[in-house]
């Protein structure tokens, strides 16, 4: 595999969630700068400022040349359009609801994460806000769909994968080991659930009957984001080993090595399969065969 190196900002600009759209750009949010950037098909890099004090997380497509970025600090949720320039922003409803990810589904719904608020927030078709309790102790964190089916990750004492089937749908949850502190969460192609463990050093994988197997990773790997690649495995990236990992659906692993202090965090995979990540040494990494 290679890996090509895009010095895009500086390491302390933090860069955090990464999206790959249709149109062949990819946006990447500096988390400790209240930017995000847009690298176009062609290399071009262009920035818009948020404003001061905010502090955008995940990055998530919208449409085919669209995003919805998470502003954790100010609880909103940007969409932008090429340019990049502001398409719109919707306001969470509960004050210091510290939303982390967002994601939208085919319908055109967008769902997004409230780890303070411990709730799910539905924006729809019309721009209006719903809040959903997730009715477990604990904060969600990453969320990800699969058709009509969203699935998050929740921390707190009982660690947790949560499932929601359809829109009103009551929330199913598939307990995690004790401790794990789940992060960043995908569907791969034959419909298991997967899941970063960052606070033990492993991976989980959630298959259709809910039974749960633990990917262990080195000591001290720190996996971040995980994403589902189009042949049928996942990649993580292992912010504590400067590192990024794939596993296989037969379960054979493939380690990509990064200079130190590279800090992968966010994960995205574009249309021609190669795998963007954002580095927290001011980067993106595209690791292609």
């Amino acid at each position: 595999m290679s890996v090509e190196l895009f010095a895009v900002g500086r390491p302390g600009d933090g860069l955090t969630g990464i999206a790959a759209t249709d149109d062949g750009a990819v946006w990447f949010g500096f988390g400790d700068a209240g930017r995000v950037g847009r690298r176009a098909a062609d290399g071009t890099v262009d920035l818009v400022d948020l404003g001061e004090g905010a502090q955008p997380v995940g990055v998530s497509p919208a449409t085919e040349d669209t995003v919805w970025v998470v502003d954790s600090a100010g609880d909103r949720l940007v969409h932008l359009g090429p340019g990049p320039r502001v398409v719109g922003e919707t306001a969470v409803p509960s004050a210091n609801a510290l939303p982390l990810d967002v994601v939208t589904l085919p319908d055109g719904t967008t769902w997004f994460t409230e780890q303070f608020g411990a709730a799910l927030g539905r924006i729809d078709i019309l721009g209006r806000v719903e809040e959903f309790p997730v009715g477990a102790e604990g904060g969600p964190s990453g969320i990800t769909a699969s058709g009509d089916s969203i699935w998050f990750s929740l921390q707190g004492h009982r660690p947790a994968l949560g499932h929601v089937r359809g829109g009103d749908a009551a929330i199913e949850l598939v307990e995690l080991p004790l401790g794990s502190g789940p992060l960043g969460v995908t569907v791969a192609d034959d419909g298991s659930v997967w899941t970063a463990l960052h606070a033990v050093d492993a991976l989980a994988r959630v298959d259709r009957d809910r039974s749960v197997a633990v990917v262990p990773l080195d000591e001290g790997a720190g996996p971040y984001a995980v994403v589902a690649d189009d042949r049928g495995g996942v990649w993580a990236s292992l912010w504590g080993a400067d590192a990024l990992v794939r596993v296989a659906a037969s379960g054979a692993t493939e380690r990509v090595q990064l200079a130190a202090g590279s800090g992968p965090r966010g994960l995205a995979v574009a249309a021609d399969g190669a795998v963007w990540a954002a580095l927290a040494s001011g980067e993106l990494a595209r690791v292609a065969r």
